[in-house]
């Protein structure tokens, strides 16, 4: 997998001075502790700042594929006026070097400078650019990202580290066993129940929800969103398959949308956020999972966790290749643009689309 993702518009200030500061901030860049990748930030101006972070995973083949990765290193980097670079490779030797190598050359082809190449592996890192062994032992130099200042200070940004990909998809994993099964069972019932408030919709060819659906979905969704901001998340099947259900119309998952961004700045909110959109993705069935996994997107996205956010949308995209807002959201992630340029306002919803009255709540 290749990903790229241009620099946040205004990210935390970490001062790279040294390859050991390299090896402890790319984790914090990620979101998580790289293996078999190969990240290469992009760098521009003087002093120089981060302008793009590509990352690529490394197979075993790693030497057979090394001139296209070369190549499309450098036309990224080249896209976004990058004039520098820094590159690290997290494998053995028998798949770093030939990368760094051939992404060294392409790069200087181009006319950037690479000002650090490093492989790291074991716990250890190793320059390709020095070779003083007083600060480039042949053994390696002592990789601690976890006691490194630069690590401390992004910590203290706010920003996150897992400990690699698969505790993340292990975080994400859906539920199994008597829950998901008691879930399956509710979710015929909850599709019956809004194919009722639908047919209650006089225009069915303008509008397929209908006032009477959007009304108790806003209300169901303003109601989950304040429950978990008290640290209560929907258990029941019922209620879980309900939401799922809900949240195939726009409308409704807009309201939570929009919710999300006007949370902005409230870490506890926008964590009760990530907790609650989560807790649905992982019960719902695959069919209803598109919004919630969107949504937890933009939660993980907004609380500063990149690496959540992406791995979120890689849930989406299993079973909903093309939902609209997870691929906007993916691009927005990617073009380095603000969590909160691309979502309604709970201001703008009401305008737009407005609810009125409260239907009448039956028991969960």
């Amino acid at each position: 997998m290749v990903t790229e993702h241009a620099a946040e518009p205004a990210p935390p200030t970490l001062t790279i001075s040294e390859p050991r500061d390299l090896v402890a901030v790319i984790p914090y860049l990620l979101g998580y502790h790289p293996s078999d990748t190969l990240v290469v930030i992009g760098l521009r101006g003087s002093p120089a700042r981060a302008r793009l972070t590509f990352r690529c995973d490394l197979a075993e083949d790693a030497a057979g594929y090394a001139a296209d990765l070369a190549g499309r290193v450098a036309g990224a980097l080249g896209a976004h006026g990058c004039d520098s670079a820094l590159a690290a490779a997290y494998a053995p030797a028998v798949r770093a070097t030939p990368c760094l190598d051939a992404v060294r050359a392409g790069l200087a082809t181009s006319g950037i400078t690479v000002r650090e190449a490093l492989r790291v592996t074991g716990g250890r890192y190793w320059s390709y650019l020095c070779a003083d062994p007083d600060c480039c032992p042949g053994d390696g130099v002592p990789a601690d990202p976890v006691r490194s200042p630069v690590a401390a200070a992004a910590v203290l940004s706010g920003l996150t580290a897992w400990r690699d990909r698969d505790q993340i998809r292990r975080y994400l994993a859906p539920v199994g066993g008597a829950q998901r099964e008691r879930v399956r069972q509710a979710t015929p019932a909850a599709e019956q129940r809004g194919a009722e408030l639908r047919g209650r919709n006089p225009a069915p060819e303008r509008d397929p929800f209908g006032a009477a659906f959007r009304t108790e979905g806003v209300r169901v969704v303003r109601a989950a969103i304040a429950a978990a901001r008290r640290g209560a998340l929907p258990t029941g099947p019922r209620r879980i398959a309900w939401l799922g259900v809900l949240l195939s119309c726009v409308r409704v998952r807009d309201e939570a949308w929009a919710r999300i961004g006007s949370d902005a700045g409230d870490r506890t909110a926008g964590s009760a956020h990530v907790r609650l959109w989560r807790q649905v993705l992982r019960n719902v069935e695959p069919a209803y999972a598109a919004a919630p996994g969107s949504l937890l997107a933009v939660a993980a996205w907004h609380a500063g966790d990149r690496a959540l956010a992406e791995a979120a949308l890689d849930e989406v995209a299993r079973e909903h290749p093309e939902y609209s807002m997870a691929c906007l959201v993916r691009q927005a992630l990617r073009s380095g643009a603000p969590p909160g340029g691309y979502e309604p306002t709970p201001e703008w919803l009401e305008q737009a689309s407005p609810v009125a009255g409260t239907p009448g709540e039956r028991p969960l």
